[in-house]
């Protein structure tokens, strides 16, 4: 068991970090281009949404690691 929920934590990691670097990159991209309305507006829910899906992960990662300390003491 203690494999599996190491393999998941890895895979849990792994998707947290893309969505916090999907997350800086648009940030950055958008921060100082003058954009028409509707592209701001666009970008403006795809980084809220690129932000749900990172707290989502760390919730995740941080339950993995839990669950995996009560199976290590």
């Amino acid at each position: 068991m203690d494999d599996v929920l190491d393999l998941t934590a890895a895979a849990l990691h792994r998707r947290w970090r893309r969505a916090v670097d999907l997350l800086w990159r648009e940030s950055v991209r958008y921060r100082n281009v003058p954009l028409p309305s509707w592209q701001r507006l666009r970008a403006a829910r795809r980084r809220r949404s690129l932000q749900k899906i990172v707290r989502r992960a760390l919730s995740e990662v941080h339950r993995i690691e839990l669950e995996r300390q009560k199976r290590s003491r």
